[in-house]
């Protein structure tokens, strides 16, 4: 179903659909949610890498939700909002308080890959309740499209924002999720920023960023101005931190967009490495994991398995963790090393 932005995007902006194109949106088992601004398509693709638009040039939102295998005969489009608040309620597990994750990817990234991708996220890390995708408009025509996604998240984030207004509104005080890959993490650095200026102390959940491809001085402010950033981090933490960052010395990708931009990103390791509290900072240079680029390793089982004990609230000093606590001049942070199951290189 299409949900359409209507007017300059501004904060608490509503968010309004057109009439649904199909049957009303049903959550199933193995679902998972979606919300995209990309121009729908009639095939299995489901969405291109373009702005979604209508003939004024409105931004379209698309909303609904989508099952395994990824294709059309499995996705079903909601035709209102409250539809779709609808379906989310109806994945809330009634024995747990109602909590959820929003997923965002990063450049490069097809919207099937996007929704495979949280898939695999969802079941790794275990979260207690619906994951949503969000899904901006990237480009998988060529690699060299970067200039081009960044604008798009440009394009995106107010779209982006609309959404996180539009589930405070349907579910007052319930704690919001992020989770963001590489240039998603733009999106939830802003979104951390957004849900912690509503005013609602509980709004905010936790977050986890994967190779973020963030100036890190935009994400130690943006952290810094949502008070989850202040002097050194806790030797001995009684629980994680509400904010999970991962980085790596071996992110290739990375080292491009530091070139590209001029300063180093917040997904490297390095000599400014956000340390404080209220971040947990894990460096996972030593994993035999993320490819050639050494930039995909937010699907490592051993990171998985560190996120899903960081958001169930275990302290990173924890062996269930199994991290090496490393003190430096700044504060402290944490390496997550290869196990028996993951020799190292």
């Amino acid at each position: 179903m299409r949900l359409v932005l209507l007017g300059i995007c501004t904060f608490g902006l509503a968010l309004y659909f057109a009439a649904p194109a199909r049957a009303d949106c049903v959550a199933r088992a193995g679902s998972i949610f979606f919300v995209t601004d990309r121009q729908p398509l009639d095939d299995n693709q489901l969405f291109s890498g373009e702005w979604g638009t209508d003939a004024n040039h409105h931004a379209v939102i698309t909303s609904g939700v989508i099952s395994a295998p990824l294709d059309k005969s499995n996705e079903s489009r909601c035709s209102s909002q409250a539809a779709f608040f609808k379906a989310l309620r109806s994945q809330f597990d009634p024995k747990r308080p109602r909590q959820v994750l929003i997923y965002v990817h990063g450049y490069y990234t097809s919207f099937v890959t996007a929704v495979e991708t949280a898939m695999a996220l969802q079941k790794g890390i275990q979260f207690p309740g619906p994951m949503i995708v969000y899904s901006w408009p990237a480009r998988k025509t060529s690699v060299l499209a970067y200039k081009t996604d960044e604008a798009n998240v440009k394009w995106s984030m107010p779209h982006f924002e609309a959404l996180l207004e539009a589930t405070h509104q349907a579910f007052p005080g319930m704690p919001i999720s992020l989770a963001g890959y590489s240039m998603g993490g733009r999106f939830v650095t802003n979104g951390i920023e957004f849900l912690r200026r509503d005013g609602c102390g509980n709004c905010f959940g936790r977050a986890v960023l994967f190779a973020p491809d963030v100036f890190t001085a935009d994400l130690r402010s943006a952290l810094t101005s949502a008070n989850l950033c202040s002097g050194k981090p806790l030797s001995h933490p009684i629980a994680s931190a509400h904010v999970l960052l991962y980085v790596s010395n071996d992110d290739r990708a990375l080292r491009q967009s530091e070139k590209i931009h001029g300063n180093q990103r917040a997904g490297q390791a390095g000599g400014d490495l956000i340390l404080c509290n209220g971040v947990n900072t894990v460096d996972v240079s030593y994993l035999d994991a993320g490819g050639k680029s050494g930039h995909g390793y937010l699907l490592d089982p051993q990171v998985q398995r560190d996120t899903a004990a960081a958001f169930a609230g275990v302290p990173p000093t924890s062996h269930l963790r199994g991290l090496k606590q490393v003190s430096r001049s700044g504060g402290i942070y944490y390496e997550l090393l290869p196990s028996s199951d993951n020799p190292p290189r």
